[in-house]
């Protein structure tokens, strides 16, 4: 996508993995971490489902960081790192961050059905 026209950038750059982009935009506006995208997920979800630690640790450590935000189908970060391979370090960074590991989904699922 033409980052000119890209609505989403923080998404983007989580999605993608870079870093120094998502911390210039955070430290630009940190309220584009609570803005949801129209897959109606949050950047947190992205980064978690890309499995990048630099970046699930940069929006965990945002003062407005919610761990248990869900996305339009009630999965939460922690749920979506469960269900990716290698995601161990992600998983205990929202552990630490206070993730509900009982939290449900829209189909009544938690984290733990994807460990």
């Amino acid at each position: 996508m033409n980052e000119e026209n890209d609505k989403f950038p923080l998404h983007t750059a989580a999605r993608e993995g870079n870093v120094l982009k998502a911390e210039g935009l955070l430290k630009t506006d940190p309220k584009l971490s609570r803005k949801k995208d129209d897959d109606g997920r949050y950047p947190i979800h992205w980064a978690a489902s890309s499995s990048n630690l630099e970046i699930v640790t940069l929006l965990a450590n945002q003062a407005s960081f919610d761990p248990d935000v869900q996305d339009d189908s009630g999965w939460t970060p922690l749920m979506i790192s469960a269900s990716v391979a290698d995601s161990e370090a992600i998983l205990r960074v929202l552990i630490q961050k206070g993730a509900e590991v009982n939290e449900k989904n829209s189909s009544g699922q938690t984290a733990l059905h994807f460990v």
